[in-house]
């Protein structure tokens, strides 16, 4: 278990990266239980607050903010927030 500090801005980021990642596993027919606990955790979290997270779901976070990072560069959109995501997440 490792604790995390959340703003805001990450909580928003974790989420816009997680929801791809459930409904795609949804729509071919995995489990999406992992992803979908740790969207509900994310959102009740209150800011500014640290939580305790576990390997997995660390690296389900990692992974996923990795992917929408770069579907950003490839659009040429900006990285900042999914930027400031990972290195907490490393």
């Amino acid at each position: 278990m490792r604790k995390i500090k959340l703003t805001r801005a990450n909580k928003i980021i974790l989420l816009k990266a997680l929801a791809p990642y459930y409904y795609r596993e949804k729509a071919l027919g995995r489990s999406a239980q992992e992803s979908g606990k740790l969207i509900l955790k994310i959102d009740s979290l209150s800011a500014d607050k640290k939580t305790n997270f576990s390997p997995d779901e660390i690296r389900l976070m990692r992974t996923t903010v990795n992917q929408l990072r770069n579907e950003r560069l490839s659009k040429g959109q900006y990285t900042d927030a999914a930027d400031d995501m990972l290195l907490k997440l490393f």
